[in-house]
């Protein structure tokens, strides 16, 4: 499967389904309701790190205090499959959300983990289940 396609899958699979994304960054918490799949179409694009012509993800959340939040992603493939296979796990589980958080023991910053557990609070214990992938 493409990059593309992983991404049209993504943004199908955690768009207007039950389980939803979390993402906690530093001492935040944004809670994803919105994913579009945009192209670069030129240099000025605030995503530097792709070619003109690829593609990378919009995100659109709710931070903790109820204030949107836009997030720009260029998530290598690894991490789209895995969270994929996070969202078929956790649906399997009958659990509600999906956590990212940054991996803090790895010197690698586009590391991270993936929980998920019946809430959209703290997973507890016993009720979540780690993955990693990269966000490239």
């Amino acid at each position: 499967m493409s990059k593309i396609e992983l991404m049209q899958k993504f943004m199908n699979t955690f768009t207007g389904k039950n389980i939803h994304l979390t993402i906690k960054e530093n001492n935040s918490t944004f809670n994803v309701h919105t994913i579009e799949i945009i192209q670069k179409t030129d240099d000025t694009c605030p995503v530097k790190e792709i070619p003109v012509g690829d593609h990378f993800l919009h995100l659109i959340a709710t931070n903790q205090y109820g204030n949107d939040a836009s997030i720009l992603c260029n998530w290598t493939e690894e991490l789209l499959q895995n969270l994929l296979s996070a969202y078929k796990e956790a649906k399997d589980a009958e659990f509600s959300h999906i956590t990212m958080c940054r991996d803090t023991l790895s010197d690698d910053p586009n590391r991270w983990l993936l929980l998920w557990g019946k809430d959209l609070s703290e997973p507890a214990i016993g009720d979540e289940y780690v993955s990693a992938g990269n966000a490239g």
